[in-house]
């Protein structure tokens, strides 16, 4: 099973279990400050793994247009129907692992803008960690964001804290560091629809999709991928107080809990220096002029 089959598998689950839960919320707030501040009325921005859309719908009300690209059609699907009405968003199937050469994706009708046209590219929670090359990628934006653009990301990070704690006392170690592994496999699993059968009788409570390669980049390594074309102008942690999604749901059942880590996130949560020890980190660069 390829990526984008496994995340069709998650798309209709997506939004309750990630970005409308009070950490999902929360994060995603902290993103959207930095796309404010990186993006303004009358640009026009690509986006990379778009998901459920949320981030284009939040850039669309604040006057961006954004053409929003994603691998999973399901993830499309659901974006599609939620910008519908913004009048600013185009929503366009792109997977990062096999990236046109040509104007168009490939894959759909609708032809992209033409080279240059972007003021700025980002991606939100974790689609760069499918690849495992990020210069290819770097080569192909500079062809499309305009020089002085901004390219952003949201990177899952090779040693989050969160989750080398949490899995290392519950005694899951290959969980704990799985990240330091070099062939990490990410199964996408979600609950089962009902079965007719009595508990016991070949039917799992879950289901999951065929495991997938995902790579943890270093900022170094981003950095240096990125550098023939871009420059590195700002990192900060994404989640350094807070968990991992899979771990959530045992953090927001304790509200008091809950509101110290985001009074932690909140004040020590944006030291780029921590940014590695985060769930994600976020990083910015700049396309240079040449």
């Amino acid at each position: 099973m390829t990526p984008q089959n496994a995340f069709d598998l998650l798309a209709s689950d997506y939004d309750e279990t990630f970005s409308y839960t009070p950490i999902g919320r929360y994060l995603r707030g902290r993103v959207h400050s930095r796309l404010e501040r990186l993006f303004r009325a009358g640009d026009h921005v690509l986006e990379l793994g778009c998901g459920t859309g949320e981030d284009a719908l939040r850039l669309a009300g604040r006057g961006v247009s954004v053409l929003a690209t994603d691998a999973s059609e399901a993830m499309l699907d659901i974006a599609q129907a939620k910008t519908a009405d913004s009048g600013r968003v185009r929503v366009e199937k792109l997977d990062l692992r096999m990236l046109p050469v040509s104007g168009d994706t490939g894959s759909t009708p609708n032809p992209q803008p033409s080279a240059l046209a972007f003021d700025g590219a980002f991606a939100n929670f974790g689609p760069l960690n499918g690849l495992d090359d990020w210069r290819p990628l770097a080569a192909w934006l500079s062809a499309r964001v305009k020089p002085g653009g901004m390219a952003a990301f949201g990177v899952m990070s090779p040693l989050c804290m969160w989750e080398m704690i949490w899995h290392g006392t519950h005694g899951d170690f290959k969980t704990a560091f799985r990240r330091w592994r070099k062939d990490t496999r990410f199964q996408p699993q979600k609950p089962s629809p009902p079965s007719p059968l009595p508990q016991g009788e070949g039917k799992s409570s879950r289901f999951a999709a065929e495991p997938f390669r995902v790579s943890y980049p270093t900022i170094r390594r981003l950095t240096r991928d990125f550098a023939p074309h871009f420059r590195r102008v700002h990192v900060e942690p994404l989640g350094l107080f807070l968990p991992p999604s899979d771990v959530f749901g045992g953090v927001e059942k304790r509200p008091g809990l809950l509101k110290v880590l985001m009074r932690l996130e909140d004040r020590f949560g944006r030291w780029g220096g921590l940014a590695l020890l985060a769930d994600h980190y976020w990083i910015e660069f700049e396309r240079l002029n040449r």
